[in-house]
Protein backbone atom coordinates (compact mmCIF):
# COMPACT_ATOMS: atom_id res chain seq x y z
CA UNK A 1 0.00 0.00 0.00
CA UNK A 2 1.21 3.27 -0.80
CA UNK A 3 -0.06 6.92 0.16
CA UNK A 4 0.67 10.54 -1.12
CA UNK A 5 2.94 13.03 0.46
CA UNK A 6 1.96 16.13 -1.77
CA UNK A 7 3.53 14.96 -4.84
CA UNK A 8 5.87 12.35 -3.22
CA UNK A 9 4.30 8.09 -3.58
CA UNK A 10 6.03 6.48 0.01
CA UNK A 11 5.69 2.28 0.29
CA UNK A 12 3.80 2.22 3.73
CA UNK A 13 5.37 -0.70 4.40
CA UNK A 14 8.97 0.29 3.24
CA UNK A 15 8.40 3.30 5.35
CA UNK A 16 6.96 1.76 8.76
CA UNK A 17 10.24 -0.93 8.71
CA UNK A 18 13.00 2.02 7.66
CA UNK A 19 14.83 4.77 9.98
CA UNK A 20 13.42 8.23 9.16
CA UNK A 21 13.92 11.59 10.94
CA UNK A 22 11.91 14.44 10.75
CA UNK A 23 13.49 18.05 12.12
CA UNK A 24 12.29 21.44 12.88
CA UNK A 25 12.37 24.37 15.19
CA UNK A 26 9.53 25.09 17.10
CA UNK A 27 6.15 25.41 15.16
CA UNK A 28 7.79 24.85 11.82
CA UNK A 29 5.10 22.26 11.86
CA UNK A 30 7.12 18.72 12.49
CA UNK A 31 4.66 16.99 14.85
CA UNK A 32 1.94 17.73 12.53
CA UNK A 33 3.96 15.90 10.10
CA UNK A 34 4.77 13.26 12.16
CA UNK A 35 1.39 12.46 13.22
CA UNK A 36 0.38 12.86 9.79
CA UNK A 37 2.55 9.68 8.71
CA UNK A 38 1.35 7.89 11.96
CA UNK A 39 -2.45 8.14 10.62
CA UNK A 40 -0.97 7.15 7.32
CA UNK A 41 1.13 3.96 8.97
CA UNK A 42 -2.49 2.88 11.02
CA UNK A 43 -4.61 3.36 7.75
CA UNK A 44 -2.33 0.86 6.06
CA UNK A 45 -2.69 -1.73 8.97
CA UNK A 46 0.71 -1.17 10.65
CA UNK A 47 0.37 -0.30 14.53
CA UNK A 48 2.94 1.75 16.22
CA UNK A 49 4.08 3.00 19.37
CA UNK A 50 4.46 6.44 19.92
CA UNK A 51 6.75 8.45 22.88
CA UNK A 52 5.47 11.75 23.28
CA UNK A 53 7.43 14.01 26.18
CA UNK A 54 5.00 17.28 24.90
CA UNK A 55 1.98 15.44 25.45
CA UNK A 56 0.53 16.09 21.73
CA UNK A 57 -0.07 12.97 20.33
CA UNK A 58 -2.97 11.95 22.74
CA UNK A 59 -5.33 14.16 20.17
CA UNK A 60 -4.94 11.49 17.55
CA UNK A 61 -7.66 10.07 19.13
CA UNK A 62 -9.92 13.81 18.33
CA UNK A 63 -11.97 13.82 14.71
CA UNK A 64 -10.42 17.15 12.89
CA UNK A 65 -10.51 17.26 8.82
CA UNK A 66 -11.42 13.53 8.67
CA UNK A 67 -11.78 10.69 11.83
CA UNK A 68 -9.97 10.02 14.66
CA UNK A 69 -7.96 6.96 15.86
CA UNK A 70 -8.70 4.25 17.78
CA UNK A 71 -5.18 4.34 19.86
CA UNK A 72 -4.80 3.88 23.59
CA UNK A 73 -2.86 6.75 25.42
CA UNK A 74 -0.65 5.57 28.80
CA UNK A 75 -0.02 8.03 31.22
CA UNK A 76 -0.65 12.32 31.02
CA UNK A 77 -3.74 14.53 31.45
CA UNK A 78 -6.23 12.14 29.95
CA UNK A 79 -4.48 8.58 29.69
CA UNK A 80 -6.72 5.83 29.60
CA UNK A 81 -3.97 3.42 31.29
CA UNK A 82 -1.64 4.41 34.08
CA UNK A 83 2.19 4.73 33.13
CA UNK A 84 4.59 3.92 35.74
CA UNK A 85 8.30 1.98 35.02
CA UNK A 86 7.55 -1.02 36.61
CA UNK A 87 4.22 -1.38 34.21
CA UNK A 88 6.21 -0.63 30.89
CA UNK A 89 7.14 -4.08 30.37
CA UNK A 90 3.59 -6.03 30.21
CA UNK A 91 1.74 -2.70 28.98
CA UNK A 92 4.19 -3.24 25.92
CA UNK A 93 3.66 -7.00 25.41
CA UNK A 94 -0.63 -6.51 25.60
CA UNK A 95 0.14 -3.98 23.24
CA UNK A 96 2.05 -6.40 20.38
CA UNK A 97 -0.38 -9.37 21.45
CA UNK A 98 -3.52 -7.27 20.96
CA UNK A 99 -2.18 -5.23 17.68
CA UNK A 100 -3.13 -1.67 19.75
CA UNK A 101 -1.12 1.22 18.37
CA UNK A 102 0.11 2.66 21.81
CA UNK A 103 0.94 6.63 22.98
CA UNK A 104 3.21 6.72 26.23
CA UNK A 105 2.36 10.23 27.30
CA UNK A 106 5.25 11.32 29.40
CA UNK A 107 3.95 14.27 29.97
CA UNK A 108 2.67 13.77 33.43
CA UNK A 109 3.10 15.52 36.63
CA UNK A 110 4.22 12.14 38.23
CA UNK A 111 7.10 11.24 35.99
CA UNK A 112 10.51 12.45 36.10
CA UNK A 113 13.07 12.50 33.02
CA UNK A 114 14.70 10.32 34.46
CA UNK A 115 11.57 8.13 34.22
CA UNK A 116 11.24 8.70 30.87
CA UNK A 117 14.34 7.44 29.62
CA UNK A 118 13.77 4.67 32.09
CA UNK A 119 10.39 3.34 30.40
CA UNK A 120 11.85 4.04 26.81
CA UNK A 121 14.82 1.50 28.04
CA UNK A 122 12.27 -1.15 28.59
CA UNK A 123 9.86 -0.98 26.11
CA UNK A 124 12.64 -0.75 23.40
CA UNK A 125 13.87 -3.55 25.25
CA UNK A 126 10.80 -5.60 25.16
CA UNK A 127 9.86 -4.92 21.89
CA UNK A 128 13.29 -5.70 20.29
CA UNK A 129 13.22 -9.14 22.31
CA UNK A 130 9.08 -9.55 21.48
CA UNK A 131 8.23 -7.85 18.90
CA UNK A 132 9.06 -10.03 15.90
CA UNK A 133 5.84 -12.60 16.30
CA UNK A 134 3.74 -10.10 15.99
CA UNK A 135 4.14 -8.68 12.55
CA UNK A 136 5.51 -5.19 11.25
CA UNK A 137 5.30 -2.14 13.87
CA UNK A 138 6.60 1.01 13.88
CA UNK A 139 8.11 3.37 16.41
CA UNK A 140 7.43 7.49 16.83
CA UNK A 141 10.27 8.98 19.30
CA UNK A 142 9.43 12.80 20.06
CA UNK A 143 12.30 15.07 21.44
CA UNK A 144 14.53 12.16 19.64
CA UNK A 145 17.41 14.08 21.65
CA UNK A 146 16.43 13.68 25.36
CA UNK A 147 17.29 10.10 24.49
CA UNK A 148 19.98 9.84 22.02
CA UNK A 149 21.77 13.24 22.36
CA UNK A 150 24.96 14.44 20.77
CA UNK A 151 26.74 14.30 23.93
CA UNK A 152 25.66 10.89 25.49
CA UNK A 153 24.11 11.41 29.02
CA UNK A 154 22.23 8.11 29.66
CA UNK A 155 24.59 5.64 27.86
CA UNK A 156 21.94 2.55 28.79
CA UNK A 157 18.45 4.54 27.33
CA UNK A 158 20.94 5.64 24.22
CA UNK A 159 22.23 1.84 23.77
CA UNK A 160 18.41 0.29 23.33
CA UNK A 161 17.46 3.09 20.46
CA UNK A 162 21.18 2.46 18.91
CA UNK A 163 20.37 -1.09 18.93
CA UNK A 164 16.61 -0.03 17.33
CA UNK A 165 18.44 1.64 14.70
CA UNK A 166 21.21 -1.26 14.12
CA UNK A 167 18.92 -4.13 14.28
CA UNK A 168 15.09 -3.29 14.67
CA UNK A 169 14.95 -5.15 10.98
CA UNK A 170 15.45 -8.19 12.83
CA UNK A 171 12.43 -7.87 15.30
CA UNK A 172 10.25 -6.30 12.36
CA UNK A 173 10.56 -2.61 13.45
CA UNK A 174 10.85 0.43 12.02
CA UNK A 175 11.65 3.95 13.80
CA UNK A 176 10.90 7.97 13.40
CA UNK A 177 13.40 10.26 15.41
CA UNK A 178 11.32 13.47 15.62
CA UNK A 179 13.74 16.97 17.02
CA UNK A 180 14.08 20.58 16.51
CA UNK A 181 18.02 20.37 15.85
CA UNK A 182 20.41 18.00 13.89
CA UNK A 183 23.32 18.74 15.84
CA UNK A 184 21.33 17.69 18.85
CA UNK A 185 20.70 14.25 17.96
CA UNK A 186 23.33 11.52 17.67
CA UNK A 187 24.95 11.71 14.11
CA UNK A 188 25.66 7.56 14.82
CA UNK A 189 22.01 7.28 14.86
CA UNK A 190 21.05 9.96 12.38
CA UNK A 191 23.13 8.98 9.68
CA UNK A 192 21.38 5.40 9.52
CA UNK A 193 17.61 7.12 8.44
CA UNK A 194 16.39 6.30 5.09
CA UNK A 195 14.29 9.27 4.79
CA UNK A 196 14.19 12.95 6.11
CA UNK A 197 11.61 15.69 6.43
CA UNK A 198 13.06 19.05 6.60
CA UNK A 199 11.09 22.07 7.94
CA UNK A 200 12.15 25.34 8.89
CA UNK A 201 15.75 25.72 10.79
CA UNK A 202 17.60 28.55 12.15
CA UNK A 203 20.56 29.30 13.78
CA UNK A 204 23.99 28.99 12.57
CA UNK A 205 25.53 25.82 14.22
CA UNK A 206 21.72 24.15 12.50
CA UNK A 207 22.00 25.72 9.20
CA UNK A 208 25.68 24.50 8.86
CA UNK A 209 25.46 21.12 9.85
CA UNK A 210 22.70 20.72 7.80
CA UNK A 211 24.83 22.12 4.91
CA UNK A 212 27.83 19.21 5.65
CA UNK A 213 25.38 16.81 5.79
CA UNK A 214 23.81 17.85 2.24
CA UNK A 215 27.15 18.16 0.98
CA UNK A 216 28.36 14.68 2.00
CA UNK A 217 25.46 13.09 0.55
CA UNK A 218 25.81 15.16 -2.61
CA UNK A 219 22.34 16.10 -2.43
CA UNK A 220 20.79 18.02 -5.66
CA UNK A 221 19.99 21.88 -4.91
CA UNK A 222 21.98 21.85 -1.81
CA UNK A 223 22.31 26.04 -1.99
CA UNK A 224 18.48 26.35 -2.71
CA UNK A 225 17.75 23.91 0.07
CA UNK A 226 19.48 25.64 2.94
CA UNK A 227 18.89 29.40 1.98
CA UNK A 228 15.09 28.19 2.11
CA UNK A 229 15.26 26.92 5.46
CA UNK A 230 15.25 29.74 7.55
CA UNK A 231 12.17 31.20 5.92
CA UNK A 232 10.09 27.92 5.10
CA UNK A 233 6.20 28.33 6.16
CA UNK A 234 4.56 26.30 8.48
CA UNK A 235 3.51 23.05 6.99
CA UNK A 236 6.31 22.98 4.35
CA UNK A 237 9.28 20.47 4.32
CA UNK A 238 11.73 19.27 2.20
CA UNK A 239 11.26 15.61 1.80
CA UNK A 240 14.64 13.65 0.85
CA UNK A 241 13.81 9.93 0.48
CA UNK A 242 15.91 6.99 -0.17
CA UNK A 243 15.78 3.45 -0.03
CA UNK A 244 16.25 1.08 -2.84
CA UNK A 245 15.18 4.09 -5.48
CA UNK A 246 16.52 7.45 -3.89
CA UNK A 247 14.85 10.44 -4.88
CA UNK A 248 16.29 14.36 -4.67
CA UNK A 249 14.83 16.48 -1.89
CA UNK A 250 11.21 17.50 -3.07
CA UNK A 251 10.25 21.01 -1.34
CA UNK A 252 6.22 19.59 -0.27
CA UNK A 253 3.01 21.13 1.25
CA UNK A 254 2.27 18.77 3.99
CA UNK A 255 -0.58 17.04 3.46
CA UNK A 256 -3.56 17.31 5.59
CA UNK A 257 -4.08 15.42 8.46
CA UNK A 258 -7.78 13.74 9.81
CA UNK A 259 -7.51 13.80 13.17
CA UNK A 260 -7.16 17.03 15.25
CA UNK A 261 -3.86 18.82 15.43
CA UNK A 262 -4.48 21.73 18.44
CA UNK A 263 -3.02 25.00 18.28
CA UNK A 264 -1.60 26.59 21.16
CA UNK A 265 -4.79 27.75 22.98
CA UNK A 266 -6.39 24.77 22.33
CA UNK A 267 -3.55 22.92 24.01
CA UNK A 268 -3.71 25.72 26.94
CA UNK A 269 -7.42 25.25 26.96
CA UNK A 270 -8.42 28.72 25.97
CA UNK A 271 -11.20 27.52 22.91
CA UNK A 272 -12.81 24.19 22.51
CA UNK A 273 -11.22 21.73 20.64
CA UNK A 274 -13.47 20.19 18.59
CA UNK A 275 -17.46 19.27 18.82
CA UNK A 276 -16.91 15.90 17.29
CA UNK A 277 -16.08 13.37 20.34
CA UNK A 278 -13.17 11.12 20.45
CA UNK A 279 -12.97 7.62 18.68
CA UNK A 280 -14.45 5.21 21.37
CA UNK A 281 -11.48 3.44 22.68
CA UNK A 282 -13.12 1.84 25.37
CA UNK A 283 -13.02 -1.78 23.92
CA UNK A 284 -9.38 -1.27 23.70
CA UNK A 285 -9.02 0.02 27.03
CA UNK A 286 -11.50 -2.63 28.55
CA UNK A 287 -9.10 -5.59 27.15
CA UNK A 288 -5.72 -3.99 28.29
CA UNK A 289 -6.78 -2.92 31.64
CA UNK A 290 -8.21 -7.26 31.90
CA UNK A 291 -4.92 -8.30 30.69
CA UNK A 292 -2.73 -6.00 32.90
CA UNK A 293 -4.33 -6.64 35.91
CA UNK A 294 -4.17 -10.42 35.43
CA UNK A 295 -1.82 -11.71 38.08
CA UNK A 296 1.59 -12.94 36.50
CA UNK A 297 1.42 -17.20 37.37
CA UNK A 298 4.38 -17.92 39.52
CA UNK A 299 6.85 -19.99 38.36
CA UNK A 300 7.33 -23.71 39.55
CA UNK A 301 10.08 -24.88 40.53
CA UNK A 302 10.71 -28.65 40.32
CA UNK A 303 10.88 -31.27 42.82
CA UNK A 304 14.28 -32.21 44.12
CA UNK A 305 14.69 -35.75 43.06
CA UNK A 306 16.12 -37.50 46.12
CA UNK A 307 18.52 -39.81 45.33
CA UNK A 308 17.94 -43.98 46.35
CA UNK A 309 19.04 -44.87 49.77
CA UNK A 310 20.72 -48.43 50.10
CA UNK A 311 19.48 -50.98 52.78
CA UNK A 312 23.52 -50.55 54.33
CA UNK A 313 23.08 -46.71 54.28
CA UNK A 314 19.55 -46.90 55.59
CA UNK A 315 20.86 -49.07 58.77
CA UNK A 316 23.68 -46.95 59.43
CA UNK A 317 21.48 -43.70 59.41
CA UNK A 318 18.92 -45.48 62.11
CA UNK A 319 22.30 -46.25 64.22
CA UNK A 320 23.60 -42.30 64.09
CA UNK A 321 20.07 -41.34 64.92
CA UNK A 322 19.48 -43.75 67.87
CA UNK A 323 22.88 -42.98 69.23
CA UNK A 324 22.08 -38.86 68.40
CA UNK A 325 18.62 -39.76 70.76
CA UNK A 326 20.56 -40.72 73.29
CA UNK A 327 23.37 -38.45 73.35
CA UNK A 328 20.12 -35.29 73.48
CA UNK A 329 19.06 -37.82 76.82
CA UNK A 330 22.00 -38.03 78.34
CA UNK A 331 23.04 -33.86 77.96
CA UNK A 332 19.26 -33.30 79.27
CA UNK A 333 19.98 -35.23 82.26
CA UNK A 334 23.64 -34.29 82.72
CA UNK A 335 23.82 -32.47 86.35
CA UNK A 336 27.65 -31.28 85.64
CA UNK A 337 29.59 -30.67 82.68
CA UNK A 338 30.16 -32.82 80.29
CA UNK A 339 32.27 -35.56 79.30
CA UNK A 340 35.45 -34.94 77.57
CA UNK A 341 34.15 -38.07 75.37
CA UNK A 342 30.43 -35.99 74.80
CA UNK A 343 31.85 -32.34 74.94
CA UNK A 344 34.11 -33.98 70.73
CA UNK A 345 31.37 -35.90 70.17
CA UNK A 346 28.34 -33.40 69.06
CA UNK A 347 27.95 -29.58 68.99
CA UNK A 348 25.11 -29.12 71.62
CA UNK A 349 25.46 -26.99 74.94
CA UNK A 350 24.24 -28.26 77.95
CA UNK A 351 20.99 -26.08 77.52
CA UNK A 352 20.40 -28.64 74.76
CA UNK A 353 21.03 -25.85 71.70
CA UNK A 354 23.62 -25.77 69.27
CA UNK A 355 27.29 -24.25 70.07
CA UNK A 356 28.75 -22.73 66.87
CA UNK A 357 32.33 -22.96 67.75
CA UNK A 358 31.85 -26.92 68.42
CA UNK A 359 29.99 -27.07 65.49
CA UNK A 360 32.62 -25.45 63.72
CA UNK A 361 34.79 -27.21 64.81
CA UNK A 362 33.31 -30.70 64.63
CA UNK A 363 32.84 -29.91 60.59
CA UNK A 364 36.13 -28.81 60.15
CA UNK A 365 37.83 -31.85 61.77
CA UNK A 366 35.22 -34.43 59.73
CA UNK A 367 36.76 -32.16 56.58
CA UNK A 368 40.08 -33.12 57.50
CA UNK A 369 39.83 -36.96 57.40
CA UNK A 370 37.37 -37.25 54.65
CA UNK A 371 38.00 -34.64 52.52
CA UNK A 372 41.77 -33.02 52.15
CA UNK A 373 41.12 -32.27 48.49
CA UNK A 374 38.53 -30.40 49.06
CA UNK A 375 40.27 -27.99 51.42
CA UNK A 376 43.21 -27.68 49.24
CA UNK A 377 41.30 -26.84 45.51
CA UNK A 378 39.25 -23.93 48.43
CA UNK A 379 42.42 -22.80 49.42
CA UNK A 380 44.19 -22.37 46.25
CA UNK A 381 42.11 -20.39 44.36
CA UNK A 382 43.88 -19.09 41.22
CA UNK A 383 43.47 -15.25 39.96
CA UNK A 384 44.20 -13.99 36.37
CA UNK A 385 44.93 -10.00 36.63
CA UNK A 386 45.16 -8.59 33.36
CA UNK A 387 46.31 -4.85 32.83
CA UNK A 388 44.82 -2.69 30.24
CA UNK A 389 46.89 0.27 29.16
CA UNK A 390 45.15 2.34 26.69
CA UNK A 391 47.27 4.00 24.13
CA UNK A 392 47.66 7.57 22.39
CA UNK A 393 48.70 7.90 18.75
CA UNK A 394 49.27 11.27 17.58
CA UNK A 395 49.06 12.52 14.19
CA UNK A 396 49.59 15.77 12.21
CA UNK A 397 45.63 16.86 10.68
CA UNK A 398 47.96 16.67 7.62
CA UNK A 399 49.42 13.86 7.18
CA UNK A 400 47.68 10.94 5.82
CA UNK A 401 47.32 9.36 9.06
CA UNK A 402 45.87 12.41 10.56
CA UNK A 403 43.66 12.97 7.80
CA UNK A 404 42.04 9.13 8.06
CA UNK A 405 42.04 9.88 12.25
CA UNK A 406 39.24 12.40 10.76
CA UNK A 407 37.60 10.10 8.97
CA UNK A 408 37.25 8.02 11.79
CA UNK A 409 35.66 10.81 13.89
CA UNK A 410 33.31 11.93 11.57
CA UNK A 411 31.78 8.46 11.72
CA UNK A 412 32.97 7.21 8.21
CA UNK A 413 34.03 4.25 9.09
CA UNK A 414 31.15 3.39 11.27
CA UNK A 415 29.33 1.02 8.67
CA UNK A 416 31.92 -0.26 7.23
CA UNK A 417 34.36 0.63 4.40
CA UNK A 418 36.34 -0.68 1.88
CA UNK A 419 40.08 1.16 1.37
CA UNK A 420 38.53 1.90 -2.05
CA UNK A 421 36.35 3.94 -0.76
CA UNK A 422 38.14 5.93 2.26
CA UNK A 423 40.64 6.41 -0.72
CA UNK A 424 37.44 8.52 -2.70
CA UNK A 425 36.32 10.61 0.14
CA UNK A 426 40.40 11.71 0.66
CA UNK A 427 40.47 12.46 -3.28
CA UNK A 428 37.15 14.23 -2.63
CA UNK A 429 38.53 16.17 0.31
CA UNK A 430 42.10 17.14 -1.16
CA UNK A 431 44.84 14.86 -2.43
CA UNK A 432 44.85 11.62 -4.05
CA UNK A 433 46.88 9.28 -1.31
CA UNK A 434 48.98 6.46 -2.80
CA UNK A 435 47.34 3.49 -2.51
CA UNK A 436 50.53 1.56 -1.05
CA UNK A 437 50.51 4.53 1.77
CA UNK A 438 46.85 4.49 2.38
CA UNK A 439 47.12 0.54 3.39
CA UNK A 440 49.88 1.27 5.43
CA UNK A 441 48.39 3.46 7.65
CA UNK A 442 45.06 1.89 7.36
CA UNK A 443 46.90 -1.40 8.77
CA UNK A 444 49.06 0.57 11.66
CA UNK A 445 45.38 2.16 12.48
CA UNK A 446 44.04 -1.36 12.29
CA UNK A 447 46.64 -3.04 14.87
CA UNK A 448 46.18 -0.10 17.49
CA UNK A 449 42.83 -1.19 17.88
CA UNK A 450 40.89 2.00 16.17
CA UNK A 451 39.66 0.22 13.35
CA UNK A 452 38.68 -3.82 12.52
CA UNK A 453 39.05 -5.58 9.45
CA UNK A 454 35.35 -6.76 8.49
CA UNK A 455 34.95 -9.33 5.09
CA UNK A 456 34.28 -8.06 1.97
CA UNK A 457 37.71 -6.06 2.69
CA UNK A 458 36.00 -3.26 4.81
CA UNK A 459 36.71 -1.79 8.10
CA UNK A 460 34.98 -0.58 10.70
CA UNK A 461 35.20 1.86 13.36
CA UNK A 462 36.05 0.18 16.98
CA UNK A 463 33.38 1.31 19.04
CA UNK A 464 34.59 3.30 22.47
CA UNK A 465 38.04 4.17 20.55
CA UNK A 466 38.49 8.21 20.57
CA UNK A 467 39.82 10.14 18.35
CA UNK A 468 40.04 13.61 19.31
CA UNK A 469 40.58 16.44 16.89
CA UNK A 470 42.69 19.14 18.52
Amino acid sequence: MTFRFGPLSIDAVEYASQGNAILGIRDSGKTYTATGLAEQVFDAGIPFFAFDPIGVWRWLRVPGAGRGYPVVVAGGKAGDLPLSVDGTAELVRQAMAGGVSLIFDLFDITLSKSDWRKIVTVAVRTMLHENQAHGLRHVFIEEAAEFVPQKVLDGVVYAEIEKLARMGGNARLGYTLINQRSQEVSKAILELCENVFLHRQRGKNALENMDKWLQVAEAAERKKIISSLPELPQGQCWAWLGGDKPLPPTLVKVPTKNSLHPDRRVMRGDVVAAKAAPVDVADFIARMRGQLSQPATPATTPKRKEPEVTGEEADRLRTENAELKRRLAALEGAPAAPSQAASTAAPVSLEGTFDNERLYQAIKERLVKEAPGILKVLTIRPELEVKVERRTVQADGSSLKGRIAQLIAEGFFNDGKTQSAARSELKRRGSDPNSGNLWREITALQKDGFLTKESGDAYRAVEGMKVNIV
